[in-house]
């Protein structure tokens, strides 16, 4: 009997020992959640015939139940430690807690000034007697239960608090900037999307500082009702506010956004279904809801920027990449939320981050977009303007010279792009322009033009079997032989579609006449030849050919005769087989 009894009480020691936590360095912290144990009971005093258990998810509490807990921590230092029993990121209507010499009632029901410490987490002070136990115990209640139990020093817990309110002001400054940014966005140019942006950042910045408790602390800390209330209204306001940015960002004149009707009545009930929720399932329920409609949310919202994508909208796929960091970090804190899963990277500080990206690019982005719309707005009305005066000033030079139409002409063209967009070669009006300042006798000493149009043989052929995008391959292949052309005396153009031309500045004399025209045929030769040997693997290294007319321009009276000659004698090489080079001199 006696061997029994020993058994027993070594035993009982084991088992308290090893359900006490051991505190043993100062400078960290000490979580408790493994080592507390619970019990439930329809009031707030333990009658001795609890059941304690060491995790509520066991426990089928009521929302009108009281929870129990106490938790034992063994000191195994040689000296006393001062230190804070905290309990964080607490929802918890009425908290009393006691360490067996002092007794604390606080609660999210009571006055802010009830917490022992001033901080949005409960921290209780005691000492740890050195190589003794120390037990706290206490009780809880609300519909709502949420808690993390731990121990720390004073110094440990103020120290972390410095960190977490650098952090946290940090982040309400940048999004409190980015909501007066958006709100003077909208007073600038009275564009929606700006207000629905102030809208959602203010939303989302002041439920953080709601859930942080810093509303609690310094808005309304004698006044417990409105803890419940600002959560409720914050958290749907987010939601309801999410869907309007997503909508007004998609919005176009004339247009409908795909899902826009069902949505707004959805927006609109969302609240009423919360106020149903409250009152038929509770608080808990009613408060998960748009958590839990972040998830079709993000469905949603992928869905009318595919369809909008598809429908021309050019704002779709930077909303998409836009959105990109908040829905990560939000779908991260969501599981968490929802589905207690611990993750590598901080949840809080992660979507923090992902929001502010999130805000800044879509700020940005839209205060870009209007840049454009006010440069855009600015750019006809110079374009009026210069086409009035344009229009006026052709009515009056209708009996000018042709010397000044040129000098108007050119005037026009040098506001114009020089070069095709495709080839990067010049276009058909820089080569105009380079024909026409030709005969200027003042600029330059050149009296004649050697003039030859370039077109490639069956290149609708190349396009109907291979592609456009193939097709413009090839264009820029042809081009890539012409522009070592390009200099003062020589322009090598893209003429339109398929077809290239070369215009070269000669003087031509008696003497000179037939030097001039040899030298421009062997260029011609060369670049025939090349032509002909250039290999694209995109048409299987296919060969390419190219009829070239040619001929001799001799003043500005004969520059239209002269193309239409270079352009017979393409033709004429077309019907003799193709890929020839014909002159018309």
């Amino acid at each position: 009997m006696l061997r029994l009894l020993l058994a027993w009480l070594v035993m009982a020691c084991c088992c308290q020992t090893a359900n006490a936590a051991n505190f043993n360095n100062p400078q960290t912290m000490l979580s408790l959640d493994s080592n507390v144990v619970f019990a439930v009971s329809d009031s707030a005093t333990i009658k001795g015939n609890e059941e304690w258990l060491n995790s509520t998810d066991v426990i089928n509490r009521s929302p009108l139940q009281y929870l129990h807990f106490k938790v034992r921590i063994y000191n195994q230092l040689d000296e006393q430690v001062p230190v804070w029993f905290s309990i964080s990121f607490p929802a918890i209507k009425t908290l009393v807690v006691t360490d067996g010499n002092h007794q604390w009632e606080t609660g999210d029901s009571m006055p802010y000034s009830t917490r022992t410490v001033n901080t949005p987490n409960y921290h209780f002070p005691s000492v740890l007697k050195p190589l003794s136990y120390t037990e706290f115990t206490g009780t809880m209640s609300g519909e709502i239960l949420r808690y993390s139990f731990s121990v720390a020093t004073p110094q440990y817990y103020s120290n972390l608090y410095m960190r977490t309110l650098q952090r946290d002001m940090a982040f309400f400054g940048a999004m409190g900037l980015l909501t007066v940014l958006s709100a003077l966005g909208y007073i600038a140019s009275r564009n929606l999307v700006f207000l629905s942006f102030a809208s959602f950042i203010f939303a989302t910045t002041f439920w953080f500082f709601r859930v942080f408790g810093y509303a609690f602390e310094l808005l309304w800390p004698n006044t417990p009702s409105l803890n419940d209330i600002s959560y409720a209204i914050s958290i749907y306001f987010v939601l309801i506010t999410a869907f309007w940015v997503l909508f007004q960002t998609l919005a176009r004149d004339n247009h409908r956004v795909y899902g826009a009707q069902a949505i707004k009545l959805f927006c609109a009930m969302l609240p009423l279904i919360g106020l149903l929720l409250w009152q038929s399932m509770g608080l808990d329920i009613a408060l998960k809801l748009p958590v839990i409609l972040f998830f079709p949310y993000t469905l949603i919202a992928g869905i009318v920027i595919f369809v909008e994508y598809k429908r021309g909208s050019d704002r779709a796929k930077w909303l998409a990449a836009a959105m990109l960091p908040v829905t990560f970090s939000a779908l991260m804190l969501s599981v968490i939320a929802l589905f207690d899963v611990e993750l590598y990277l901080e949840p809080v500080a992660t979507f923090m981050t992902g929001l502010v990206m999130t805000c800044l690019f879509m700020v940005a982005l839209t205060a870009s977009y209007m840049v454009k719309v006010i440069q855009r707005e600015r750019d006809a009305q110079k374009e009026a303007a210069q086409l009035k005066s344009e229009q006026t000033s052709k009515l009056e030079a209708l009996v000018k010279e042709r010397t000044l139409a040129l000098e108007q002409t050119n005037s026009t063209l040098a506001e114009l792009a020089s070069k095709d967009s495709l080839t990067e070669l010049p276009n058909r009006r820089t080569l105009d322009m380079f024909v026409d300042n030709t005969f200027v006798n003042h600029l330059h000493q050149y009296n004649a033009l050697a003039i030859a149009l370039i077109d490639l043989d069956h290149f609708k052929s190349i396009n109907d079997t291979f592609g456009h995008d193939v097709g413009d391959e090839v264009l820029k292949g042809i081009a890539n032989i012409l522009a070592p052309l390009n200099d003062e005396g020589q322009v090598a153009a893209r003429y339109g579609g398929e077809e290239f031309a070369i215009a070269k500045r000669i003087r031509l004399t008696p003497t000179t006449h037939s030097i001039e025209a040899n030298a421009f045929a062997k260029q011609l030769e060369a670049v025939h030849c090349a032509i002909n040997q250039l290999a694209i693997a995109s048409i299987n290294d296919r060969k390419l050919g190219a009829c070239i007319g040619w001929t001799l321009c001799k003043g500005s009276d004969d520059i239209v005769e002269a193309f239409r000659r270079a352009d017979k004698a393409l033709y004429v090489a077309k019907d003799k087989g193709r890929n020839l080079i014909v002159p018309a001199l």
